[in-house]
C-alpha cells in the first residue's frame, strides 16, 4: 500500500522549510544554496515529504558547521509548553480519551505562529474528527492483565509537558518507552531537549530512535531502537512527519497515531478538515 507521497504545494513548503534552516544556523547564503540545490533536483512525487525534508536539512546544517539551527526556538517553545501545559492541566483521574485529547492540544504548538494567536489556538477544545480512541481502549483491555510493551514517539520539544499525561495514562497497561531523537532536526525533542526539561525524570524509560530525521526513517534509525519495535505490542506516535513515515514501515503491530493535520496533503490523506485533529489506530 502505498501512503502519501510528495504532491505540488509540497515544494514551497519544502523551499520555506529550507529557508527557516539556513536562517537559524545563521543565515548561511551557501548552506540555503545547498539546500534548495538538493531540493530541487531530488523533488519528485514519489518521494515521502518528510524524509526529503529531513535530507534538506542535513544538506544546510553540514554547509553551515551549525548541528541544531533551531535551538533558540526550542529554547522558547520548551518553556512556552510547559507554560501552557500547566494552564491547561489535566486531572490525574483523567480518562484515556482527555489524556490522548491532551496530547493532541501539544501538536498544535508551532512557534512559528504569534504568540496570541497560538493561545487562542490551545483554549479551543480537542474535537477529533477521526477518533479511534475507543478501539485503542478496547485493545490495551483485551488480552487481560498481560503487560504490554509499547513504544511512544514524540513529536515536537515543546509537546513533552502535554504528551506526560498520556505516558502515565499508558503505563497503567505495561511498559512504555518515550522515544526522542537522537541528535536535532528543526525543532523536533531530541533525548538531550528532554533532559533540560525538567520533567525528564518523570518519563520512567527514554529510548532514542537513533537517528535525526523527522519521523521515523528505518535506514537511520539506530538497530536498538528498531528492535524495540519489533518487541512492542503497540507505538503510538505523535505529528506529521511520525504520520508520513511509519505506516511505510510495515510494523507488524498496532500504530496509534495523534496529530492535527496542519497541511493540505495531510489532511487530504486522512480525508478530513485541514487543521484537523485526529487519533487514528491502524492495524497490521
Amino acid at each position: 500500500m502505498i501512503f502519501l507521497r510528495c504532491r505540488p504545494e509540497c515544494y514551497s513548503c519544502l523551499e520555506k522549510l529550507a529557508e527557516r534552516t539556513a536562517r537559524g544556523a545563521g543565515g548561511d547564503r551557501q548552506a540555503l544554496k545547498a539546500g534548495l540545490a538538493f531540493l530541487e533536483a531530488n523533488f519528485d512525487y514519489r518521494r515521502i515529504p518528510t524524509i526529503l525534508a529531513g535530507e534538506i536539512q542535513r544538506v544546510i546544517r553540514k554547509e553551515a558547521k551549525n548541528p541544531d539551527p533551531f535551538a533558540a526556538i526550542k529554547e522558547k517553545e520548551m518553556p512556552l509548553g510547559r507554560m501552557l501545559a500547566e494552564k491547561y492541566a489535566l486531572p490525574r483521574e483523567a480518562s484515556l480519551e482527555e489524556a490522548v485529547a491532551f496530547a493532541a492540544k501539544g501538536n498544535s504548538l508551532d512557534f512559528f505562529l504569534e504568540l496570541d494567536l497560538m493561545e487562542k489556538e490551545m483554549a479551543k477544545p480537542v474535537e477529533f474528527v477521526r477518533n479511534d480512541v475507543p478501539q485503542l481502549l478496547s485493545l490495551l483491555e483485551g488480552e487481560g492483565e498481560r503487560e504490554k510493551t509499547i513504544i511512544f514517539c514524540a513529536d515536537n520539544a515543546g509537546e513533552c509537558y502535554f504528551d506526560l499525561p498520556l505516558y502515565r495514562k499508558l503505563s497503567r497497561w505495561g511498559k512504555v518507552y518515550y522515544a526522542a531523537k537522537d541528535s536535532p532536526v528543526q525543532n523536533d525533542l531530541t533525548v538531550a531537549d528532554l533532559g533540560r526539561s525538567g520533567i525528564a525524570h518523570l518519563f520512567d524509560r527514554v529510548v532514542s530512535t537513533g537517528s535525526d530525521t523527522p519521523g521515523l526513517d528505518p535506514a537511520l534509525c539506530s538497530p536498538r531502537f528498531l528492535e524495540l519495535l519489533k518487541e512492542a505490542d503497540l507505538v503510538v506516535a505523535k505529528g506529521m512527519g511520525n504520520y508520513e513515515t511509519i505506516p511505510e514501515m510495515s510494523l507488524q503491530v498496532p500504530v496509534f497515531l495523534i496529530l492535527k493535520a496542519k497541511c493540505q496533503p495531510v489532511a487530504s490523506d486522512l480525508g478530513v478538515p485541514l487543521n484537523s485533529y485526529v487519533a487514528v489506530l491502524m492495524k497490521p
